[in-house]
């Protein structure tokens, strides 16, 4: 999850609280299910809050 930004991780966590599909999000940014898994369950990155998507 190097090629990531903080910001790409706040939104990819973000989206993974708003219900989006695994395999979308995974497409979007090149993360297998095991990597959305531990940012979901803060195993990786948990200092990095999900970003506010209402903005969007």
């Amino acid at each position: 999850m190097k090629h990531l930004s903080k910001a790409e991780i706040a939104i990819i966590k973000a989206r993974i609280l708003r219900g989006d599909k695994y395999s979308e999000i995974g497409s979007d940014y090149r993360l297998n299910i095991g990597r959305l898994s531990d940012l979901k369950y803060g195993r990786h990155y948990p200092e990095i809050a999900p970003a506010d998507l209402s903005k969007s």
